[in-house]
């Protein structure tokens, strides 16, 4: 014999590397801070590649106090590397292929390609105009050169504070053809954001990435892409191309920043893949998630409207008992949120679903259920076990409907 439990739905409209000696296959990408804050977070950088010795980069950082920071300089074809925030001298990294804080992924003689980085800026930033020196060195001389300079700044408070949380991911991977002086093809690396424990009240996920090598935009060739949990976002996402928040402007110039709205792809645990297609070298070297949530977070429990008499020993809660499922329009899919199934009975039990709507079949024809049709869910859960499911609804196209539309979510549930 089946008992239900109704749910209703409103829808409104690890290991760390250290740098070594250059190898093909250049520096993984991995986590490096992970963090909470009532504020809001900083990155910028630019302004693409000079022929110099002496590099410079300004940046205009928000009110707030400062909590986390690092700034980040590329450099080629340079024995030593001295950096300097607002007139302070961050320090002079003087044998690049072995500082454990530079990151070396090309390297052949006195020449190769690097990604610094430095950890001691917060103390040195202030909130407005802010500037940042690279002096390269000069034993190379006309081949010695820089792509870029990058902060990122995470502050507490500040003119208009937000509750994020953030992943920062760095390294150096080196993706390339078989073109002398490689051997082999090394097409795609990943890096990974875990640990999300609630995206039920997340408002907005920011994916931000940056490249020290890419192709340039104008190229007629198939270029890099950018896979968020197995969804494309972007294609020739290192277009070399960018503006910084100084207005300055570059193009073809090799380092690209830019940023991703990534909030219909989120789950708890998250792949990011980078693919150089038929880019002859592609260098991704930064990328970090930001998660804009709720003031308050969303409750983990809810009296659940029993439908039917629950028999002592099968008995199913789900949580939340309701879910907004967003503002979207026809042809729209809605970004995903997680029901909690809990098993508080006593025998395992099988769940399936039903639905029932008065709105065109908005949720008979489009909702799925663990990205599958609801109809097909079927799902077996041990007493005092719980299970996810993951929501989410397809609008049809040629939906007419405007406005609040409701429908209901069956979990039948039996003994095993």
């Amino acid at each position: 014999m089946k008992k239900n439990l109704v749910i209703i739905f409103t829808l409104f409209l690890l290991s760390t590397p250290v740098a070594a000696d250059w190898s093909p296959g250049g520096v993984a990408m991995y986590t490096i801070e992970h963090g909470t804050v009532n504020g809001g977070i900083y990155i910028e950088g630019g302004h693409g590649m000079e022929y110099t010795t002496s590099y410079t980069q300004n940046f205009t950082v928000p009110n707030g106090t400062i909590k986390w920071a690092r700034l980040y300089v590329s450099t080629k074809d340079t024995p030593w590397l001295n950096v300097s925030l607002n007139g302070h001298l961050l320090g002079n990294y003087t044998d690049l292929a072995s500082n454990p804080k530079v990151y070396a992924n090309y390297r052949t003689d006195d020449h190769g390609m690097y990604w610094a980085y430095y950890d001691n800026v917060a103390y040195h930033i202030i909130n407005g105009n802010n500037t940042a020196t690279a002096d390269l060195g000069s034993r190379v001389g006309l081949n010695t050169k820089s792509w870029g300079i990058m902060l990122i700044a995470v502050y507490e408070g500040g003119d208009r504070p937000e509750l994020i949380e953030y992943w920062v991911n760095q390294g150096n991977p080196l993706l390339h053809g078989n073109h002398p002086p490689f051997t082999l093809h090394h097409n795609t690396t990943n890096t990974s954001f875990v640990g999300i424990t609630d995206v039920n009240n997340v408002t907005n996920a920011t994916l931000w990435t940056a490249y020290i090598w890419g192709s340039e935009e104008s190229d007629i060739q198939p270029h890099d892409t950018l896979w968020f949990n197995s969804q494309l976002i972007a294609e020739d996402a290192s277009d070399g191309a960018g503006t910084d928040d100084q207005g300055s402007s570059w193009r073809g110039a090799c380092f690209d920043l830019e940023k991703w709205d990534v909030d219909r792809y989120l789950i708890r645990d998250n792949v990011l893949s980078f693919d150089r297609g038929e880019d002859s070298i592609l260098c991704p070297v930064v990328a970090v998630l930001v998660l804009k949530r709720a003031l308050e977070s969303a409750p983990t429990t809810r009296v659940v409207q029993q439908g039917a008499t629950i028999l002592p020993a099968v008995s199913l809660v789900v949580t939340p008992d309701t879910l907004d499922l967003g503002k979207i329009t026809q042809g729209e899919q809605s970004k995903m949120q997680t029901l909690t199934l809990s098993n508080t009975g006593k025998s395992t039990i099988n769940v399936t679903a039903d639905i029932t709507d008065t709105v065109n079949d908005l949720y008979i024809s489009g909702l799925l259920l663990d990205f599958d049709d609801w109809s097909t869910y079927s799902r077996s859960i041990l007493t005092g076990e719980t299970a996810d499911a993951s929501i989410m609804l397809n609008v049809p196209d040629d939906y007419t409907e405007v406005g609040i539309q409701e429908g209901k979510l069956t979990f039948w549930i039996s003994k095993a």
